[in-house]
């Protein structure tokens, strides 16, 4: 049995393809070093404070996983409302949540045209099992190959995914599940009983990494 969880209305569905609204940039899928650039880069902090920020923005990110600047207590108030003016570290929109009766969960992202024209979906598949959960993600939009065992193949290339956007699976895929510190596993879930709910990564989601090598490297450091 699947049970399928359409998360977005047809009228907000239909919304998005007609506004093309401007983008803040996401600071998710960025080095330190990269980070620490942006910040100073916006004016909003000093260069002999750059590092130290960056380092704190990573903890929020990547080890809290929070996506609002609002819920980075240890940095300030007026600093929390400069980096929301200028850039955001929110999740893809989920078009569409599955769940399998053995726990298995398939995604369908939206992410910006970025060039493609319109707005673009990926999957993103969770694979719980004893001991250790997959994630199966995905690097490209389409593909290049056609392989005759994956349905990708069919579909022509419509862009590769940006660092962030590989990222960005991971991120919201431990926040359904409840992977990040003091957040509560889903009622009925079947995941891992110890340990971290995502416990291995697998690039065999749609696209072939190594057609979009740099940015899969950049995302998997």
């Amino acid at each position: 049995m699947t049970v399928s969880l359409d998360l977005t209305a047809e009228g907000a569905r239909d919304a998005l393809r007609r506004a093309a609204p401007t983008e803040k940039p996401s600071l998710i899928g960025l080095t330190r070093a990269e980070l620490a650039a942006a910040l100073v880069g916006a004016g909003i902090v000093p260069e002999r404070q750059a590092k130290m920020r960056a380092q704190q923005l990573w903890h929020w990110m990547y080890v809290r996983g929070v996506s609002d600047f609002a819920h980075m207590f240890n940095i300030s108030k007026d600093l929390r409302a400069e980096l929301d003016k200028h850039f955001t570290v929110a999740r893809p929109e989920i078009v569409e949540e599955q769940i399998s009766s053995d726990g298995t969960r398939k995604w369908l992202f939206r992410f910006p045209p970025r060039g493609a024209g319109r707005p673009v979906e990926i999957e993103t598949v969770y694979i719980p099992e004893e001991g250790r959960g997959t994630l199966c993600i995905s690097s490209q939009v389409g593909c290049t190959l056609t392989c005759s065992f994956c349905h990708t193949g069919t579909q022509k290339l419509v862009r590769n995914l940006t660092a962030e956007e590989i990222l960005a699976q991971l991120l919201t895929a431990r926040d359904r599940l409840g992977d990040f510190p003091d957040r509560d596993t889903p009622d009925g879930a079947i995941v891992p009983a110890e340990g971290r709910k995502v416990s291995n990564i697998v690039m065999m989601g749609m696209g072939e990494p190594l057609y979009n090598f740099e940015a899969v490297k950049k995302a998997l450091l």
